[in-house]
């Protein structure tokens, strides 16, 4: 195979990102520029559709949902995300649902698409005279849990996309996540340690995603080889897990019902009302109890539609609370 470039691609279930390298250059190059983001080194996986679902009008940060007017109804919203836990042997019910016009290959597809557009542009502008499906290797990181009808589907999506010529081809490689967190780990330590780590020495490789989370303990064997010393554990308990039981929470606060007519009738409220809760609570929890300190959550600021959906009795108390949750 004459290949020319690497193209590594990290297709997750809540961020994605890819790097590229140079055959006869080994520098890792990882891509920050994204549509309408720039300094990032990945964006979101997410989908923003038409109407029918055919056609895709944004992707990644640029498709998330955007804070609204108060009372502003978005039942028109076409946002979809974790479409990529639909590969993961997880009970059906526990599955994120999708609209019933689109099926999670073609979401898989079509994100892998607009992601294949940028990184076909930015190697192919570098690399003059460069031809895509001729010279270069794309290598794939999957979860280690993937079976091989997982990996298959994933090749079908790839080949869906455009990103390669053949279902079947010979310039698609697949790593495990785990795996490849153990490379960067050595290869990142000999860089700063000036190649110090010890022979037989043991690690343990924790992979904390959005859909799972990864343990495996490696050692370090000569000529940079590595072995598994225990079999991996793992579960589907990674962040978005965590965004559920942020919904759970407020279930218990404001009513099943009322998130179920959210879900149904302002997907875009509740996906913007997960990102706050995101970017002010979750991703500053260390675990240090030294750290926590109550937050309010102001409904009314941050999603004011689920006003509509409470019974009256939870509307009474949460007008003494003025739409407070701490």
């Amino acid at each position: 195979m004459d290949t020319r470039v690497v193209v590594a691609i990290d297709f997750g279930t809540t961020f994605s990102g890819f790097a590229y390298s140079n055959q006869n250059n080994p520098e890792i190059i990882t891509n920050d520029i994204w549509p309408q983001q720039i300094g990032s080194l990945k964006t979101n996986t997410v989908l923003q559709y038409d109407s029918n679902y055919q056609n895709v009008i944004k992707w990644g940060n640029p498709a998330l949902a955007k804070k609204i007017n108060r009372r502003k109804k978005d039942s028109s919203s076409k946002s979809v995300e974790l479409f990529k836990l639909h590969l993961g042997n997880i009970p059906q019910n526990e599955k994120p649902p999708l609209p019933h016009q689109l099926s999670y290959e073609k979401a898989i597809s079509d994100y892998l698409h607009e992601l294949g557009k940028l990184i076909k542009e930015i190697v192919t502008t570098r690399w003059d005279g460069l031809r895509f499906f001729e010279h270069v290797l794309l290598v794939i990181s999957v979860p280690a849990e993937f079976n091989d009808h997982a990996k298959d589907t994933m090749r079908k999506c790839l080949y869906n996309a455009g990103l390669t010529d053949s279902k079947e081809s010979k310039k698609v490689e697949f790593t495990t996540e785990p795996e490849a967190a153990a490379i960067y780990f050595m290869r990142n330590l000999n860089e700063h340690d000036n190649g110090m780590i010890p022979i037989n020495a043991s690690f343990m490789v924790v992979d904390c995603g959005g859909g799972t989370v990864d343990l495996t303990m490696r050692k370090l064997l000569k000529h940079n080889k590595l072995s598994e010393i225990t079999e991996r554990i793992g579960d589907y308990c990674g962040g978005s897990y965590v965004d559920r039981e942020f919904l759970k929470f407020l279930s218990r606060k404001l009513g099943q019902s009322t998130i179920n007519m959210l879900r149904e009738n302002n997907y875009n409220q509740m996906q913007y009302m997960i990102q706050q809760f995101c970017q002010k609570l979750k991703f500053h929890f260390t675990g240090d109890p030294a750290g926590f300190e109550p937050f309010e959550f102001d409904i009314e600021d941050i999603c004011p539609v689920l006003k509509q959906y409470c019974k009256d009795d939870i509307k009474e108390k949460m007008e003494e609370n003025d739409w407070i949750i701490e």
